[in-house]
C-alpha cells in the first residue's frame, strides 16, 4: 500500500508535509519516530504492515495530559501521575490516526540504537504478547521507545532518557507465555 499516495483523502497538506517519505518504504519492525515540535521528545512505535505501528497508547493522551504526566514526574519523582492520568495501553493504530500536535514530524529511524534486529517472528511474537495490555506509563523507566525498541531488539532502550528495562519486558513475556500453557 502506498501510504502517502492516499493522503489526501485523510490529511491536509500540512499534515502531509510532517510524513517523511521514508515512512513509505517502512518494513516490519522498522522504529517509526514522532519528533514533537518544540518539546524535544518523541512517541515511538514499531511499524507492523499496512500503514500501522504498534506503539504505547501514550500517543493518545491530548498535550495537556503529557504534559502534566511528564511535570507530576519531574515534580515528584516516585508520582507517576496516575491519581491524575489514566493507564496506558500497548495498541496498534494506522501512522496517520495517532494524535499527534500540529507540526510533529513522522520518520523512520533505525538509526539511533546501535542493536541489531530480531527476526520478524520474533518480533510479531513481542507485539502479539503485549497488545492491548494496560501499563503505567513512566518517561524515565518504561516509554513509548522503550516498548518499540524492546519489540524490533528485544532490548527495551531510550536514548531520551537513558534507562533500560529489557529485564521488565522479559519477565512479562514469561509470565504470559507460562499462563498461556
Amino acid at each position: 500500500m502506498d501510504l502517502l499516495g492516499n493522503l489526501d483523502s485523510f490529511f491536509s497538506q500540512m499534515t502531509r508535509q510532517q510524513i517523511d517519505p521514508s515512512v513509505s518504504t517502512a518494513e516490519i519492525g522498522d522504529l517509526i519516530e514522532f519528533v514533537y515540535p518544540w518539546s524535544g521528545l518523541s512517541l515511538w512505535g514499531a511499524y507492523v504492515g499496512e500503514g500501522c505501528v504498534v506503539h504505547f497508547g501514550v500517543g493518545d493522551e491530548n498535550m495537556a495530559q503529557r504534559t502534566c504526566r511528564s511535570f507530576l514526574q519531574q515534580l515528584v519523582p516516585k508520582s507517576n501521575g496516575d491519581r491524575v492520568l489514566r493507564n496506558t495501553r500497548i495498541c496498534t493504530q494506522r501512522i496517520t490516526e495517532i494524535k499527534v500536535p500540529p507540526g510533529t514530524r513522522i520518520r523512520v529511524n533505525n538509526n539511533r540504537h546501535n542493536l541489531v534486529p530480531s527476526p520478524p517472528e520474533m518480533m510479531k511474537n513481542r507485539c502479539e504478547t503485549f497488545l492491548n495490555q494496560e501499563f503505567k506509563y513512566d518517561l524515565v523507566k518504561f516509554n513509548s521507545e522503550h516498548f518499540a525498541t524492546f519489540v524490533r531488539y528485544g532490548t527495551a532502550v531510550c536514548n531520551q532518557v537513558h534507562a533500560d528495562t529489557t529485564q521488565t519486558l522479559q519477565m512479562i513475556m514469561q509470565q504470559r507465555m507460562e499462563t498461556d500453557i
